[in-house]
């Protein structure tokens, strides 16, 4: 099964043609290996296709979904930066601990993937999503080993969507209108439209037992990370309301985690980058 509204709900994202920009700093060229903006490069370039299976813990949780499954199979396409993207979100912690396990499958294919292309001994690639200064929500996957030390190190940088809203703009407005709560509330509204589409996440509660079981185990295990309540039920307004409550608790993390920087509102949404995830390429001969 490569395309499924639980798909759209479960992979968290969907990366589409993303706009990269690459940047690189070096103090002098390694010899030997390849360059990182080589490598950049490639990773921005080359396209693969990678099957899974979502492997779902819902011990914790209560609900009852089989842990493997031929509906749980899952097919990603895209180029090795957006999978990298994926990977990282897929990997998201709060607190240092993790949000969900179900795509750890997928984390492992896109990791082999990227090494089959790409010299893992003589580089080191660490994708991250860190949607605003101080986060304590973040994800990030890491393919290759530190360098040897004294070795010369070549850097490049490359950014590609997250999938999740781009708010920017909104978090400057929201800064000049209302501080950094104004930016909390932003962000916080990208979070959980990224999470829990609205549309999306209704129509596959509703839809078959696999699809709307997943559905109720991520809302169980986001609450319980929040320490909000989890819904009871998801039909008859229960996602607007199951997505209010997240809301409203992220808010509060958000505008604790960006008034612990003690920086500015305008200086806090200026660092604001839910919608990306950067990704860099560090080599050495």
């Amino acid at each position: 099964m490569t395309s499924t509204v639980l798909d759209a709900v479960l992979c968290l994202l969907l990366i589409s043609g993303a706009v990269v920009t690459v940047t690189t700093a070096a103090p002098h060229e390694p010899a030997g290996e390849g360059r990182a903006a080589d490598v950049a490069a490639t990773l921005t370039t080359t396209t693969t296709s990678v099957t899974h299976t979502l492997t779902p813990r819902t011990g914790a949780t209560g609900v009852d979904v089989p842990n493997r499954s031929a509906r749980f199979e899952r097919t990603s396409h895209g180029t090795l930066a957006e999978l990298l993207a994926r990977a990282a979100v897929a990997r998201t912690e709060v607190d240092g601990e993790r949000l969900w396990y179900a795509r750890d499958g997928f984390v492992r294919v896109v990791n082999r993937s990227v090494r089959g292309v790409v010299r893992p001994n003589h580089t080191l690639i660490t994708a991250t999503w860190r949607p605003y200064p101080e986060s304590s929500i973040e994800g990030q996957v890491v393919v290759g080993s530190r360098p040897p030390p004294g070795r010369p190190v070549h850097a490049a940088t490359v950014e590609v969507s997250s999938g999740f809203p781009t708010t920017r703009d909104a978090s400057r407005r929201a800064a000049r209108e209302r501080g950094v709560g104004g930016v909390a509330d932003v962000v916080a509204g990208g979070l959980v439209r990224g999470l829990f589409p609205a549309t999306r996440t209704r129509t596959a509660a509703g839809g078959a037992a696999p699809a709307a079981a997943l559905v109720h185990h991520r809302y169980r295990r986001t609450a319980a990370r929040l320490g909000v309540e989890p819904p009871s039920r998801l039909a008859d307004g229960g996602v607007e309301a199951a997505n209010d409550r997240l809301e409203s608790a992220l808010a509060d993390r958000v505008a604790r985690d960006l008034r612990s920087a003690d920086a500015s509102a305008a200086r806090a949404a200026e660092g604001v980058r839910l919608g990306r995830v950067r990704i860099v390429v560090r080599t050495w001969p």
